[in-house]
């Protein structure tokens, strides 16, 4: 499965009856602005250097820097691995990396905003990002397309 997310505007490019190409459906458009490979990576170096007893006071500087190298790989990643040309695409996949790391710990765990820990308010905002990302990539494609027409 590509991660190429077919939105309405790809479809109605081609020529009729040419290819039998559809519309991304909401839950496979979910999955495809998640970028599972990379966070799976990177919450596994993420434990290695967590369970790192030889220098555990380096561990949060470490941890920081490898976030950070992962969240500057990312695009890159999804652009030449995953070939996806869509630059909105890859910004919500850094959002969704972001969130994930947030919700699952990462480097600012023991951080507190306005009482909540960051683990706590990224669980709470990783799964409305989730559901609402979809719609807001869709709304986002009807405006662009919107404003082409406009235009002519």
């Amino acid at each position: 499965m590509s991660r190429i997310i077919i939105t309405r505007k790809m479809v109605s490019s081609f020529p009729p009856g040419l290819f039998t190409i559809k519309e991304d459906p909401w839950y496979s458009t979910i999955i495809k602005l998640i970028p599972a490979e990379i966070i799976s990576v990177y919450f596994a170096v993420f434990n290695l250097i967590k369970v790192n007893k030889q220098h555990p006071d380096n561990n949060d500087i470490l941890q920081l820097i490898v976030f950070g190298l992962f969240l500057l790989i990312t695009p890159f990643y999804l652009k030449r691995i995953a070939r996806i040309e869509s630059a909105k695409q890859i910004v919500f996949c850094s959002i969704a990396f972001t969130l994930w790391v947030l919700s699952l710990g990462g480097p600012i765990e023991g951080i507190t905003m306005t009482g909540y820990s960051t683990q706590f308010l990224g669980s709470v905002i990783l799964p409305v990002f989730t559901l609402l990302a979809p719609i807001i990539y869709q709304k986002t494609e009807k405006v662009q397309s919107s404003k082409f027409k406009v235009q002519g």
